[in-house]
Formats: structure tokens, C-alpha cells, sequence
């Protein structure tokens, strides 16, 4: 429990998520649509990267303020 208090533990629980997605869904596009390894990876993994460590990267600058705000007591909202 608080893995996701603390900012290095919760990035390394989203890139885990993210190995997860892409372990199951670059195999099952392969399969999908009758594609080489080499091919399901350059469609289904490599354009999205970038992407993803964007959005990971703000979700862990937004992380500190979240838990702040949900950390306050209600009357001081």
C-alpha cells in the first residue's frame, strides 16, 4: 500500500502498465492482421512511444498536486 504516493514507484507501476499493454497488444495486431513480428512492432509500438511517455511524463508532474489537494481537509477547499 502507497506505492502510489511516492513519485518513483508510480511511474515505474505506469511503465509496467505500459509493457503489459504492449506485451499483449503489438502480439494479438501480429496475429490479427497477419503481420511479422518485425512489422507488428514498427505499426503498433514504435508510433506511440513518444506518446505515452508524454502522458507519462505529466501524469507524474500532476502526481505531487493531486495528492496534495486530496490530502486536505474538506473544510479547507
Amino acid at each position: 500500500m502507497g506505492w502510489d504516493r511516492h513519485i518513483g514507484r508510480a511511474v515505474g507501476a505506469m511503465i509496467l502498465g505500459e509493457v503489459v499493454i504492449y506485451s499483449i497488444g503489438v502480439p494479438w495486431l501480429a496475429l490479427s492482421l497477419n503481420l511479422s513480428p518485425g512489422k507488428a512492432i514498427t505499426t503498433g509500438l514504435t508510433p506511440f512511444i513518444v506518446g505515452d511517455a508524454i502522458k507519462l511524463a505529466i501524469a507524474a508532474g500532476i502526481f505531487p498536486f493531486a495528492w496534495w489537494l486530496v490530502g486536505r481537509r474538506a473544510d479547507d477547499r
